[in-house]
């Protein structure tokens, strides 16, 4: 903001700081000029009175850096919030309704004079709106745009450096002309490039506790103490707390597991089951470092432990590489339930359960992928479903810069011990959870993380977890209530994209062909009528799942759909009805009797059984068709020689130029296959 003289924008000034009981050096005064400096001398804290146009204007440089005894009467000199009479919140205050004292954005303009006036804007100064925007840096460290906090490039930056996290950069996708400017009114107008009305791709969803690693909505209950602090500029503002959340007349109970998995499995067999977990299932849902998991495993399993949440995720892991190395190199049965419900105690523990963490989710993400390979679709649709909200109460589903951080510092040391990666953990975690509820026929949790496109191009081809992740972005997730036939655009139009898509794994194959299958059956529910191109990549895609399907069962990896694909197939064949479908049967039935006896399971065994039940009634209707035609024709029809040749019609009926000479044989058209 700009102002009639030099001795009037430092009247504001200085009022501004005595108002606050604020002491500060200055550098520089004259008639052109006017510097104040933090008083002390290691903080660059800087206000600047100079000329902008030939116009005084006051601009604050740098954030403070200095301690809060710096000064007589701190009050969180340092929050966005100065001084409503005198100083404009900058544009991340504005949109965000408060900003750390950790994260003074540079560039802040005082807005009017200390008699509140507004001045007239020339031509000129609206020409001049544009330089008002905050100058950021090119590139900020993934901690300092959490914090909001100018970031001065280094590897590792000055702020990572004094508070020992891990430093790290990742590329901005803003664009530039999201960036909002001050209109004349002093309110913070969006861009006028949309006709819509969006949310800024920088605009935090919520607040995380460092500590805790709690993410909750900028408009929570728990939340809004510690904004309404800031607020009133409290020298010591509320935690991120569930102030009142109930009254309180029932004691918490106490934790109820403790480490127990060194003790009933011995360290060399669960070495070779998390290798096993490495090489089978790592490559597919790659979300940890499998090198630092088998560090901590080892230093859990000789006296060192890494805490209960490690302890479920390892037994997840190892349950897990139990369940694909085969029988000779399984777990006992007693002991592989063992881990899976001793993770399941571990998760649901009330003094573990109160602090979800990444490791949390990911514990819960194989916990998921096991039950999804062992037991019903409804239990596996409630567990991805808390996996889902796990998710969200750990902000995975957001970037770096999609929340805020509420004043605390990290737990010491989480940077270096945690092998997990948070994208691609929120990331698989979303394509289990829509695999098995698009599977099902359940709501998926989070639509607005599915329809989040991301680009794995740079990844398709060296990563499978990529491969997944693309074949399940690809479907069309509509919302809980929407009728099932509004999109059947979007439906076709995903069949098309997954028909697209090669992976070169054969569980992608097998899950390609499931989602296939899902279309399919939603687009038949609303009676659409597929084109003979369609069904033909319909039933392509199916062939296509056989031979993988049988090669994993001889293989011993159970993946959940090694069985149901081929079953489902089967009825999709039967469904569409067409020459061509038909003909692809005997070989789907000749596969699934394979894996039925190599399976030897009874779920194997009902749905060979059920199968032939379904083909048998499909024959049987297809019979019935025929003796219906057969017994129009006459009883005797059914014993026509094949020489029978049919009287041609009178001469003179228009169409006999074009009559055949030979015999229609019925036979032939009777005994065609269908």
């Amino acid at each position: 903001m700009t102002f009639d003289t030099i001795s009037q924008a430092r009247h504001t000034l200085l009022r501004h700081t005595a108002d606050r009981h604020e002491s500060y050096l200055v550098a520089k005064s004259d008639p052109a000029r006017h510097i104040t400096k933090c008083r002390d001398p290691v903080c660059k804290y800087e206000v600047r009175i100079g000329t902008k146009k030939g116009q005084p204007r006051v601009t604050v440089y740098n954030p403070h850096t200095c301690p809060p005894s710096t000064h007589d009467n701190w009050k969180q000199s340092r929050s966005s919030k100065l001084k409503p009479d005198y100083v404009a919140a900058d544009e991340g205050s504005r949109k965000y309704g408060y900003v750390s004292p950790e994260s003074w954005h540079c560039g802040r303009i005082l807005t009017s004079s200390r008699h509140g006036r507004r001045h007239s804007q020339s031509s000129s100064d609206e020409a001049d709106g544009l330089d008002r925007k905050r100058q950021r840096s090119r590139l900020a460290c993934t901690q300092c745009r959490s914090r909001r906090v100018k970031c001065d490039g280094n590897v590792p930056c000055r702020m990572c450096a004094s508070s020992g996290v891990e430093c790290e950069y990742v590329p901005s996708t803003q664009p530039a002309d999201a960036r909002r400017v001050a209109s004349d009114d002093g309110q913070v107008a969006a861009p006028r490039t949309s006709a819509v009305r969006t949310s800024s791709p920088s605009a935090p969803h919520g607040i995380l506790e460092p500590w805790k690693q709690r993410f909750v909505g900028r408009q929570s209950s728990v939340a809004f103490p510690l904004f309404v602090g800031l607020d009133v500029q409290a020298p010591n503002p509320p935690r991120l707390h569930s102030f009142a959340y109930n009254p309180g007349v029932r004691r918490e109970p106490e934790t109820s597991v403790r480490f127990q998995v060194a003790e009933v499995i011995d360290w060399v067999v669960a070495k070779r089951l998390i290798n096993v977990y490495v090489t089978t299932i790592h490559p597919l849902f790659n979300f940890l470092d499998h090198e630092r998991l088998l560090q901590r495993a080892e230093e859990h399993w000789h006296g060192k432990p890494q805490g209960l949440s490690f302890e479920a995720v390892i037994c997840g892991v190892v349950a897990l590489g139990s369940l694909f190395t085969g029988v000779e190199g399984a777990l006992t049965p007693e002991k592989e339930l063992w881990a899976v419900q001793h993770a399941k105690s571990i998760l649901e523990d009330y003094v573990v359960g109160r602090f979800p963490t990444i490791e949390h989710v990911a514990a819960y993400f194989l916990r998921t992928l096991y039950m999804r390979t062992t037991s019903r679709p409804h239990l596996s649709w409630l567990c991805s479903c808390t996996m889902m909200h796990l998710v969200e109460a750990t902000g995975l589903q957001h970037g770096p810069d999609g929340f805020m951080l509420a004043p605390g510092k990290a737990p010491p040391d989480t940077a270096s011990r945690q092998p997990y990666n948070p994208r691609r953990t929120a990331q698989v975690a979303e394509c289990l959870q829509t695999l098995i509820a698009w599977d099902y026929g359940r709501s998926v949790m989070n639509p607005t993380l599915h329809a989040r496109q991301e680009d794995f191009s740079a990844t398709f081809k060296t990563d499978l977890s990529s491969q997944l992740c693309t074949l399940v972005q690809a479907v069309a997730v509509s919302t809980p209530g929407r009728e099932v036939g509004a999109n059947a655009e979007d439906q076709v139009f995903a069949l098309r994209k997954v028909v697209r898509i090669e992976v070169d794994h054969d569980f992608l194959v097998l899950v390609k062909a499931d989602l296939i299958f899902c279309l399919y059956r939603r687009l038949r529910l609303i009676n659409f009528q597929l084109r003979s191109r369609q069904i033909e990549e319909i039933v392509s895609a199916g062939t296509a799942a056989l031979a993988p399907a049988q090669r994993l069962v001889f293989l011993d990896q159970p993946w959940w759909n090694v069985l149901g694909t081929v079953f489902q197939f089967v009825c999709v064949l039967l469904a569409l009805d067409t020459p061509d479908s038909l003909a692809v049967v005997p070989r789907a039935m000749e596969t699934l009797q394979s894996i039925s006896d190599r399976l030897n399971t009874h779920l194997s065994t009902e749905a060979l059984a059920t199968v032939r039940q379904l083909v048998r009634a499909s024959v049987n209707k297809k019979r019935q068709g025929i003796d219906h035609l057969e017994r129009s024709l006459g009883e005797g029809s059914h014993s026509m020689r094949d020489d029978t040749t049919i009287p041609t019609a009178p001469e003179d009926i228009s169409f006999y130029p074009f009559a055949q000479s030979d015999a229609i044989d019925l036979d032939f058209f009777l005994n065609m296959s269908f």
